[in-house]
Parts: structure tokens; C-alpha cells; sequence
């Protein structure tokens, strides 16, 4: 029978425990052993905030699960509300600092309102400490991004604070039991409906439309490879560079904004026709939504996928050219290198001066167009490293190497069946990458989290968390780029806006500044001179 073993319980004056740990012990029985029996720890209970006399229940903060009621006599748990009589005056729950961050949360916190973000994850996420974590970790993750601050220390100096007082600062600390939350796949499936269909009507505030998910496009992204709990990461050769790229989140992502649809994961070695129909498969029967066209790695372009796509009248698709047998690779640069030094075809996009030129080819019988580009800066700063740190070899290259030498590294040719300029389909592929920069600063979170400790689904609950920031950061940017702000200016310039919290729980803010009134101008909300809180 299994029980309760706490250690170093210290409690204060009013008899409320303020440390102390615990563990479930199992007791084995075993004859002609010490004792006649065998002990064991099954499972670490984390930090103890309330224990009966007995010791038979208690209530504690896992790091797995979260806070939670344990009752030996039943070997059973559940989830417990801060509110519980049992948990009144303790210190896991401070009251918040007088003086808090004002600024920066409430402008997010009245964004994600009036763009409809908060009623989609009222509905999604119905139970109310999931919501608030919900709220309380996006807020983080928006506004902390490279900070490297935790969650709890963000909410305690925050307005947010004043918000949520019912969330205890040790679990979100810790991260493990939020994200076991967020790894149900039904609530993945419910919040990208919920968000589609916010998308398709209009509130007058940002950008929606009734044809959103009509013509959507894939793109995939890298995940770590020390997640090792992926399933398509459990053979890594763990430290092989050829194997670094084991696992790929693929986005789908509506054609005219850009935002996700929906998004899964694919292991990264097998690009193929049959990935990209299972990725289209999955997304149909998910959240409804027929992918139309596709912007894809040089992985995915082979001979069966031209032949399935290339004179496909309904999916377009835009993709790198792998430099194999058969593709002409080295081909279409004898064909154009004499007209690489022509102004003629070059094309300015970010400050980058491309050469481009654009051809139909037959590739394994099939037409298709190739668009043929050299990144003229990334070409010339390899050559010249390349000529310093290695001046013998290239003394020894004939004059045909020493050409293609200097252009080798900024040519790349993306496939395509269609039919337009160059610059525009340099424009559709290089503005997928911006959805790949958005995700990393997401993504860059994960490696501060004890990757050892993640199972299945907490990678799948923290890709969704992560899938939600990039949502919210890509409809600010939206609102940003109208009044030329970016999103560190966002992050930074609300946040010399204080506010403090009298004894009668009256929210007084202070006078604002001129950045921080123009910023708040931009996305049309007025900031209040108090706030009375519920």
C-alpha cells in the first residue's frame, strides 16, 4: 500500500506549511528480507503546501502535474482550485508588488481582445486555470521573448499580477505541467477551428476576410534534434552532424495573410510525394482547409512529385532545386553565366542585389518553369573568405572552377509550375522565411527547458504554445508595420508605463509619456487614468 513520505516540513507560526518536499513511497513485500519488505519512491510529489494530520492526504505542487490533491487511501489524484479553504494565507500565493509594469500587458492584453484572440481561447480552453495559464504564458512569451526571465518572476512584477491571483508562482515555474495540458491534440484542433473561423468574420479591427483557409500553402521548419523524445528522433546518431535535421514542423499557412491554419510534424528525412499528401490529408480532415499551393525545402522537389504537380491546374507550388542527377543544376548555370555580370537582369529586394532569369525546362518529361538566381552579396563574401583561407587551392583552380567558385554559393534555382516574374517569385519564396524568423524566436525558448524531462506530448503542448505566440506576434506585426514600429519597440516602449494598487484594490496608472501614447494611438486604445478590479 502505497503512502506519503514528507521530509523537512517546516511550518510557521499559524501552523500553514511554508517548505518542505514529498514523495509517493511504495511498500513491497519480500520475505527474509530487513523488514520483510522493499521501499521504493514511485513518484515525487514536489513541494508540500498543505498535509492532514494523518498524512494520508496532502496537497502539493508536482513538477509533472501541476497542483494537486494526493490520498494514499485511494491511490488517486485530482485538481485542485487556489481558492481551497486549505490553502488560505499560504505564501505560495503572494500578494502582488504595489508598484507593477503596467504598459506592455495591458496594450497586449486589450489587443488580443479586440482582435477576438481572447474570446477564441475562452471557448478552446474552457476550463478557467488552464485559460489564465494560457493568457499568462503568451503574455510571456510575447513580451519576455530573450529576456530570459521566467514566468513567474514576469507575472509578479507585472499588471498581470492583479489579474490572475490565482495562480501559483511555483507552477509556472515550472513549465512540465502546463504543457501536458497543451498536448491534447483536441485542443489543437479546436483552437485552429475557432481561430478560422474568427478569420472569416470581420471585426472591423484587424485584417479578416471571408475566403481565409481558401487558398493555403505549406512551409516546414526545423526542430531541435536534442528532442530526443520525437519519435522521429529515437534513432538520431546523437552528435552526427549528417543527422542534425531528424524531425520538421510543417506549417500550413493561409495564402493571402500568411497566419497558420494548422500545423503537425514530419520526420525530416523523409521528403517525398507521399509526406506532402499526407500533410494535405491531415489538414483536411483536421480543420477543412485544401491546401492550394506549396513553398517547399529542396528536399521535397523529386522526380514523382514534378510528375504529380507540374501541369497541376488547381496546386501551384514554388521549390529550391536539389542539386541531383537530372535536375541540370550545373546545367542552367552554363546556360546563364555569361549573362550573370548583365545589369539587365538583376533585381533589388531588402538592399540585396539578385541576378535572376527565368526559362521553361523539361525535368524527367515534365514542364515546368525554373527561375535562376544569384545572391550577389552572400556569393562574393564566401569567394573572397574562400580565396583567403585557402590561396593555394584557388591558385590551382582552372579559370572554369574560379567562375563558378565565385558564384556558387549565392546561385539557387527555385521550380516552379508558375508563370509570372522573377521578382515575384523571389518574393513569394524569401517572405516564407519570415514565418520560419518569427517561430525560432519561439522556438529559442525551448532550449532553457529541461529537454530530458519532455515526453511526447509535453513537445506537443509546447510546439502548440509556440504555434499560438507566433500567431499573436504575426497580427501585431500587421498592426506595427502600418505605423513603421517594430516589435521591439512594442515590447519596450509601454513599459516605462507604471500603474499601482491601493488597499482597496483600486488600480491607479501613472501619467503616460509620448512614445508610450503613440504606440497605444496605433492600435486605437485609450489608456485609462485608473481600473477598478473585480
Amino acid at each position: 500500500m502505497p503512502y506519503i513520505k514528507a521530509q523537512k516540513v517546516i511550518r510557521d507560526t499559524s501552523g500553514q506549511i511554508i517548505s518542505g518536499t514529498a514523495a509517493i513511497i511504495d511498500s513491497e513485500y519480500i520475505a527474509g528480507s530487513k523488514g520483510h519488505s522493499k521501499k521504493h519512491v514511485r513518484e515525487k510529489l514536489g513541494k508540500v503546501l498543505y498535509l492532514s494530520e494523518d498524512k494520508k492526504t496532502g496537497i502539493f505542487l508536482s513538477p509533472t502535474r501541476g497542483m494537486v490533491e494526493y490520498c494514499s487511501l485511494s491511490d488517486t489524484f485530482q485538481e485542485i482550485e487556489c481558492s481551497d479553504s486549505r490553502l488560505q494565507g499560504n505564501q505560495n500565493f503572494p500578494e502582488p508588488k504595489v508598484h507593477s509594469i503596467f504598459g506592455d500587458v495591458y496594450l497586449l492584453l486589450e489587443f488580443m481582445e479586440k482582435a477576438g484572440l481572447t474570446a477564441v481561447f475562452r471557448e478552446v480552453f474552457t476550463k478557467k486555470s488552464l485559460f489564465e495559464k494560457v493568457m499568462v504564458h503568451t503574455l510571456h512569451h510575447v513580451l519576455a521573448v530573450g529576456s530570459h526571465i521566467s514566468c513567474d518572476d514576469f507575472l509578479t512584477c507585472s499588471f498581470a499580477s492583479y489579474l490572475f491571483p490565482d495562480l501559483p508562482l511555483a507552477e509556472l515555474h515550472c513549465d512540465s505541467s502546463y504543457y501536458e495540458q497543451m498536448g491534447d491534440d483536441d485542443l489543437r484542433i479546436k483552437f485552429f477551428r475557432s481561430f478560422i473561423k474568427l478569420m472569416k468574420h470581420s471585426t472591423g479591427y484587424i485584417d479578416q476576410y471571408a475566403e481565409f483557409g481558401k487558398g493555403c500553402y505549406v512551409d516546414s521548419t526545423p526542430l531541435p534534434n536534442e528532442i530526443r523524445s520525437l519519435m522521429s528522433n529515437a534513432f538520431c546518431s546523437h552528435g552526427t552532424e549528417g543527422n542534425c535535421l531528424q524531425t520538421r514542423m510543417y506549417l500550413v499557412l493561409d495564402d493571402k495573410s500568411d497566419l497558420p491554419v494548422w500545423y503537425g510534424l514530419t520526420p525530416g528525412h523523409v521528403l517525398d510525394l507521399s509526406t506532402i499528401n499526407t500533410i494535405a490529408s491531415d489538414t483536411f480532415i483536421s480543420v477543412g482547409i485544401e491546401i492550394s499551393s506549396m513553398v517547399l525545402d529542396a528536399g521535397y522537389i523529386t522526380k514523382d512529385f514534378l510528375s504529380h504537380y507540374s501541369q497541376d491546374d488547381e496546386k501551384t507550388f514554388i521549390g529550391k532545386s536539389p542539386q541531383k542527377r537530372g535536375f541540370e543544376f550545373k546545367t542552367r548555370y552554363h546556360e546563364v553565366k555569361n549573362l550573370i555580370p548583365n545589369m539587365k537582369y538583376e533585381i533589388i529586394r531588402n538592399g540585396k542585389s539578385y541576378f535572376s532569369f527565368k526559362k521553361k525546362v523539361v525535368l524527367f518529361g515534365n514542364p515546368v518553369w525554373s527561375y535562376i538566381y544569384v545572391d550577389q552579396k552572400n556569393a562574393l563574401d564566401w569567394h573572397v573568405d574562400y580565396v583567403l583561407q585557402h590561396p593555394e587551392e584557388y591558385k590551382a583552380m582552372t579559370g572554369k572552377d574560379k567562375n563558378w567558385n565565385r558564384v556558387k554559393n549565392g546561385f539557387f534555382i527555385l521550380l516552379s509550375n508558375i508563370d509570372t516574374s522573377c521578382s515575384e517569385i523571389l518574393n513569394r519564396y524569401i517572405e516564407r522565411t519570415d514565418i520560419e524568423s518569427v517561430f525560432k524566436s519561439s522556438k529559442d525558448y525551448g532550449s532553457l527547458l529541461p529537454i530530458n524531462k519532455w515526453d511526447k506530448k509535453r513537445v506537443d503542448g509546447k510546439l502548440f504554445s509556440d504555434i499560438i505566440t507566433t500567431i499573436v506576434v504575426l497580427l501585431l506585426r500587421k498592426k506595427l508595420i502600418k505605423g513603421k514600429f517594430s516589435l521591439a519597440q512594442f515590447v519596450g516602449k509601454p513599459r516605462s508605463l507604471m500603474c499601482f494598487k491601493d488597499n482597496n484594490g483600486h488600480v491607479v496608472i501613472e501619467t503616460p509619456n509620448k512614445q508610450v501614447k503613440e504606440i497605444y494611438n496605433l492600435f486605437g486604445i485609450p489608456i485609462p487614468a485608473s481600473l477598478n478590479l473585480p
